[in-house]
């Protein structure tokens, strides 16, 4: 059976199609996950998460694939979410490199049991805002922005603007200080 067959069949729910989708395409997540993962492989990531990504993107790719007009492969179009995928774990891994680098810069074994629990409380109190004074438009562009996503592909994923994402971003900013002071 061809590609287009076992896509469609994978659609339908048929995870024998699915399986073997897979298994046609292991080398290229394996291949992907690994060079993504020697880029940035760090504390905070495995091989394993990043083929795990892969295969998630997989996934999507079989369900979003244009069977009507087929402009490109879909090798190539499942190779290319994989890729988009992977190049945002590395973003994400970057930054939480980042981030974990500055909290540490001049503080070094200052870590206390108590500050995860702060870290804990803190983070509870946020969700806890965003879940009761966000509109449901806020909520979708908070769980992108923490993603690491920029305004500019939220307004592609959302279909508003960019202006519209900045101001709701600057809304969620404003709540969640409020919070914070």
């Amino acid at each position: 059976m061809d590609n287009i067959g076992l896509i469609l069949q994978a659609r339908a729910g048929d995870d024998t199609a699915f399986n073997l989708l897979c298994e046609q395409y292991k080398n290229l997540m394996d291949s992907m996950s690994r060079k993504y993962f020697e880029m940035c492989s760090t504390e905070y990531s495995s091989f394993d998460d990043f083929l795990q990504e892969s295969k998630v993107a997989f996934y999507k790719a079989v369900m979003r694939y244009d069977v009507e007009t087929q402009r490109v492969t879909f090798g190539a179009f499942a190779k290319v979410c994989i890729r988009n995928k992977l190049v945002s774990c590395v973003r994400k891994q970057g930054s939480l490199k980042r981030k974990k680098g500055e909290s540490n810069v001049g503080a070094e074994n200052s870590w206390s049991p108590q500050d995860t629990v702060v870290q804990r409380e803190l983070s509870e109190k946020l969700l806890s805002v965003a879940e009761s004074s966000f509109s449901g438009y806020e909520k979708r562009i908070f769980s992108l922005y923490l993603e690491g996503r920029r305004a500019k592909e939220i307004s592609l994923l959302t279909g508003r603007s960019v202006r519209s994402v900045n101001n709701a971003i600057y809304r969620i900013r404003s709540k969640l200080k409020k919070t914070v002071d």
